[in-house]
């Protein structure tokens, strides 16, 4: 089997709890799906790295409970995958693989696979997963294409969350206040193409001025640590800069097109959708009063470099006030990848709108 360099799906890990925590189980989420293009798949292995120290997740591989592979029913897709356990020295491999030869994987048709009661060490740390794919773009020509996952590990009860701006749209020039709730770390501010600052001692932070549409990255580290979590947030700017090499129009420009009402998301039903032009993903999310949180999650990539990633929580479970939902808006490269998911009911509400610059449109991805 020849090796290659660059996967040809794309995987996003989630974990519960985020981020992970010394000494307490864990469950890890990875989902594969088609990348760019869709492909053909025999094998996806996912390697835990074991032991007792800061570059190892679990020191009791045996307790790793492996849930039925999720996806991937249709014959076309490899009529069902199985999971199956090697522990070879150092990791824990989970390998899927198809019941068919192979599988086709497309950016709609995503697999997951699940990790549940890992037992995670008590070393503080960053660790990788190991993701090893058996893979073809056009069904003859196989390689082997491996990627590392970054799982930071921080103590328990650490918090690092609610990372967001007072204002999501501001004039042109003016600042924005970020907020954010942490415990005792080492924060580390970045935006634009260069802005750094330590924000350590801070629990809100106020920009410089603005002038095109910025994304804030919040990093948290903790000291002789390799751990690293980061939160991102996006402000719009109302008639930013511009910055141009050439530019010639005829007749008519015009900067924002007609709005496409998008069906939202389903529970079981996350979307993969590509931009024809610039523009922004306008939602929102509203959890049904008296239930559980309902949230939203949007990442955006360029090929394989993910540009953006949030989640945007409702939580309406205080009925001694008046329901309030969530609204959110991001700001999308042309060409780029946009997928999205959802968490909650057929009860809660769920609402996307895109906005082009121009008039390409928002629409699924093959």
């Amino acid at each position: 089997m020849t090796p290659a360099s660059e996967a040809l799906l794309a995987y996003t890990l989630t974990t519960d709890p985020d981020p992970i925590e010394t000494g307490r189980p864990a469950t890890l989420r990875l989902v594969a799906r088609g990348g760019d293009t869709p492909a053909y798949c025999r094998r996806i292995t996912l390697g835990v790295p074991t032991g007792t120290g800061a570059g190892a997740l679990t020191d009791n591989p045996a307790a790793i409970s492996p849930a039925p592979v999720q996806g991937g029913g249709h014959q076309d897709q490899g009529g069902g995958w199985t999971i199956a356990r090697a522990t070879p020295a150092g990791r824990a491999d989970f390998t899927a693989t198809p019941t068919a030869a192979r599988g086709w994987l497309a950016g709609v048709t995503p697999l997951t696979l699940e990790l549940g009661t890992i037992a995670v060490n008590g070393a503080l740390g960053g660790t990788a997963l190991t993701v090893i794919e058996e893979t073809s773009a056009n069904g003859t020509d196989w390689a082997t294409r491996t990627i590392e996952l970054a799982v930071p590990k921080f103590p328990a009860d650490f918090v690092f969350r609610h990372f967001a701006p007072d204002e999501i749209h501001v004039p042109n020039g003016d600042p924005v206040r970020l907020t954010w709730q942490g415990s005792p770390a080492t924060y580390t501010m970045r935006w634009g193409r260069q802005g750094e600052c330590d924000v350590s001692d801070a629990k809100e932070w106020v920009s410089p001025s603005l002038y095109d549409t910025t994304t804030f990255r919040l990093a948290a580290t903790l000291p002789g640590s390799t751990a690293e979590r980061v939160l991102t947030t996006t402000v719009t700017v109302f008639r930013p800069h511009l910055r141009v090499r050439d530019l010639s129009a005829r007749r008519n420009v015009h900067m924002i097109g007609a709005d496409q009402r998008l069906d939202p998301p389903q529970p079981d039903r996350p979307l993969r959708l590509r931009a024809g032009t610039d523009g922004i993903l306008v939602g929102h999310v509203k959890a049904k009063a008296g239930a559980a949180p309902a949230a939203i999650s949007v990442t955006t990539a360029a090929g394989t470099t993910v540009e953006y990633a949030q989640t945007f929580t409702s939580d309406n479970q205080d009925t001694s006030r008046v329901p309030a939902e969530t609204p959110f808006h991001v700001p999308i490269r042309r060409g780029a990848t946009v997928d999205i998911t959802a968490v909650g009911t057929d009860a809660d509400d769920f609402g996307l709108t895109w906005l082009p610059l121009g008039t390409g449109r928002l629409d699924p991805a093959h």
